[in-house]
């Protein structure tokens, strides 16, 4: 594997940074299931919608890694958002399509109403299935359906807005520039105090983490880049823990003016993390965390159906596993009662998802995105770099 702190061929995996997304597809499970349990005592699992954040970041750095150059130099420009699109919509339609037939089988079977939800009701209702076919989820002003599908809808469009920047407008400017104007129209109306609207918002806030991740792959580029070869193993761990303390310390005091630094904070570690040069990167690429990377998009299409079944489970036997259910005053589903009993609970949630996503990633999402690369790019080889990135997932 290379990387000893030179810049990756175009295409190759940056393995430290899928495990680190894998662990972070992971703590949103936790994030998604709050309990009275131990493991949800920590502001880290509280704060884990921030892994999404750190996704879109991380998905700028991959793909200016892997497409930036490409682009500008011919790259066809409905070849990449094709590539792409087979990357992220199989499996969310698989998922949408699973959620549909388990609505109609409720309905069925004249199933009693999990949670007091009637089938087809409330998020599950028909009129919000265009918003998630069109990868639009945002627009409809609610979370719906596959509740964390949202982030790969704004990601698409996304990934629209860099294809034609860098196709058309600026790549050959470099990557900076790209960036800049990808990161303008968030910070204009964050400026000006105007919130811009349904889907809007969450698409500037998503280009603006995707540029800040442009600017990562862009500084590889510079002169002061190179001195990133001196670092050594000890060197490299230090800097390693530098960027894990400051990232932890972030998340646990996310909030108020903290809040503008957490992109820039998840940038620093990318950068750090992206040259594997130290301790903690050599224990990210072994097998376990590699398989959990790998297993990433999975994970996080995949986790809030199961989750929503795990807790469907105890709330009609909650009186005799005595983990009774409760909702706050913002409507979330809290498990409650013995702590052990909950973080248990948690637990074996996280095991049911990482198998079941063992399942969907060699049998859904696999098949789907090497069928999608046939199709769009029949001269590919998988032995030729740049391969098509995972990107955020």
């Amino acid at each position: 594997m290379e990387g000893q702190g030179r810049a990756k061929a175009g295409g190759e995996r940056f393995l430290a940074l899928d495990s680190m997304r894998g662990l972070l597809a992971s703590t949103i499970v936790f994030f998604h299931l709050p309990t009275d349990g131990w493991i949800w005592t920590f502001k880290y699992v509280q704060n884990g919608f921030l892994a999404v954040t750190f996704f879109f970041v991380l998905s700028g750095f991959v793909i200016g890694t892997t497409y930036g150059d490409r682009l500008a130099q011919g790259f066809p420009l409905g070849r990449f958002l094709g590539l792409r699109l087979g990357r992220i919509y199989p499996l969310h339609l698989f998922m949408i399509l699973l959620m549909i037939a388990y609505q109609a089988m409720r309905m069925w079977l004249d199933i009693g109403a999990a949670r007091d939800i009637p089938p087809f009701s409330d998020r599950f209702a028909p009129w919000l299935l265009p918003y998630n076919f069109l990868l639009l989820q945002k627009f409809a002003g609610m979370l719906s359906w596959n509740d964390p599908s949202w982030s790969i809808g704004v990601e698409w469009w996304t990934y629209v807005v860099f294809a034609l920047l860098a196709a058309f407008i600026v790549m050959r400017r470099g990557l900076a520039a790209t960036a800049i104007l990808m990161i303008l129209p968030w910070l204009g109306f964050r400026l000006s105090g105007v919130y811009a609207g349904h889907g809007w918002d969450e698409t500037f806030a998503c280009m603006m983490n995707f540029g800040l991740g442009l600017i990562v792959c862009d500084m590889r580029r510079w002169p002061l880049w190179r001195l990133t070869d001196r670092l050594g193993r000890i060197s490299g761990t230090l800097l390693e823990l530098l960027g894990l303390v400051i990232g932890f310390w972030m998340i646990n005091h996310f909030g108020g003016k903290l809040s503008l630094l957490i992109a820039p904070t998840f940038a620093f570690m990318i950068a750090i993390f992206c040259l594997e040069r130290g301790l903690i990167s050599r224990m990210l690429v072994t097998a376990p965390m590699l398989l959990i990377g790998e297993l990433s998009y999975s994970i996080y299409m995949i986790h809030h159906f199961i989750l929503d079944r795990m807790v469907d489970v105890v709330w009609f036997y909650s009186a005799a596993w005595h983990l009774p259910i409760h909702a706050t005053a913002t409507g979330r589903t809290i498990v409650a009662g013995n702590w052990i009993a909950c973080d248990l609970f948690s637990l074996l949630t996280l095991v049911v998802v990482i198998g079941l996503s063992i399942l969907s990633f060699h049998y859904v999402e696999k098949p789907a995105r090497l069928w999608s690369r046939r199709v769009l790019n029949p001269n590919h080889s998988e032995k030729v770099t740049p391969r098509d990135p995972t990107a955020a997932f």
